[in-house]
């Protein structure tokens, strides 16, 4: 799995006999381009913490972006797979589908069924952030990984695979999402209405005294506030929601790069190259080479 990149994988002890689950760690220097095969009647749920990716079947079709901090899910797949640079470190959960029967009736219905002429079919993978949604249980899995390995080995396979049953259910709902703004769901009212309606323009300036004001707040304890609840500043929100929309226009392959640096509220394309560099690792014309046909990727 993820053959070429150059990650230092090792597995972690204690586990086997329903699932594994391996540790993936290392600096990339350059985009590093692979391959991720999933066998049939094998699923794999990898945990990404840092780093980014771009997979897509070796088959041709759509690309999908994996951001730091989100879950991919894959089963019976081959994806071409390029890993960005910068530090990497994920888990993956890895198990057959013969370990747990009720789990793979599911998975192999309808569950997560793609639209259109693939209606009805399983679903091959889905990526998602980790958001509120699933805060809880990689709370929980990253306490299983810092018990002691002596601990009870059947009792660590069962958690994680309550983790499993629980994340899967809402990452296979719905569509795929890059989000590179995720927020805790607990904000206050006021600064909720306010991130939400920069989500849906991130074009516009902002300023941070108009933010604040919409906010309740003089500008100074806005930043204060906002920092402490969401682990970042607010001109980062807004720089990491225009990211967002400008990665869909370039995966779209259809807008030159200045007008995408416009329409997305970015003063200079410079300043496009630097913040998708800053939060994926890549530079747009990488982006742009996963909307080419397969061909035209490294495997």
């Amino acid at each position: 799995m993820g053959g070429g990149v150059g990650l230092k994988t090792v597995s972690e002890p204690g586990f086997g006999r329903f699932l594994s689950v391996n540790h993936y760690s290392g600096t990339v220097v350059r985009l590093a381009s692979g391959s991720l095969t999933v066998p049939g009647g094998v699923n794999v749920l990898l945990v990404n913490r840092d780093g980014a990716a771009i997979v897509r079947p070796t088959s041709g079709g759509k690309a999908t972006i994996v951001p730091p901090k989100s879950l991919f899910y894959s089963r019976a797949s081959r994806l071409s797979l390029q890993v960005a640079r910068g530090d990497h470190t994920a888990w993956s959960i890895v198990w057959s589908g013969s370990a747990f029967p009720a789990l793979e009736a599911l998975l192999s219905g309808k569950i997560g069924a793609k639209s259109g002429a693939e209606k009805g079919s399983p679903r091959l993978y889905a990526c998602k952030p980790i958001g509120p949604a699933f805060s809880s249980p990689i709370a929980r899995l990253e306490a299983v990984m810092l018990q002691p390995v002596g601990s009870d080995a059947e009792v660590r396979e069962l958690k994680v695979a309550s983790v499993v049953f629980e994340v899967l259910a809402d990452l296979l709902s719905g569509d795929d999402q890059l989000q590179l703004a995720s927020l805790p769901a607990d904000l206050p009212e006021t600064i909720f209405e306010l991130v939400d309606k920069v989500r849906s323009d991130p074009t516009l300036s902002w300023p941070l005294r108009d933010a604040a004001d919409l906010a309740g707040y003089s500008p100074f304890h806005f930043s204060r506030v906002f920092k402490s609840l969401v682990g970042y500043g607010f001109h980062e929100y807004v720089d990491r929601c225009r990211t967002e929309l400008a990665v869909q226009f370039l995966l779209a392959g259809e807008m030159p790069l200045d007008g995408v640096s416009r329409a997305c509220g970015f003063g200079t394309t410079q300043g496009l190259r630097e913040s998708i560099k800053e939060y994926l690792g890549l530079v747009p014309s990488e982006l742009r080479s996963a909307h080419e046909p397969i061909s035209a990727a490294k495997n």
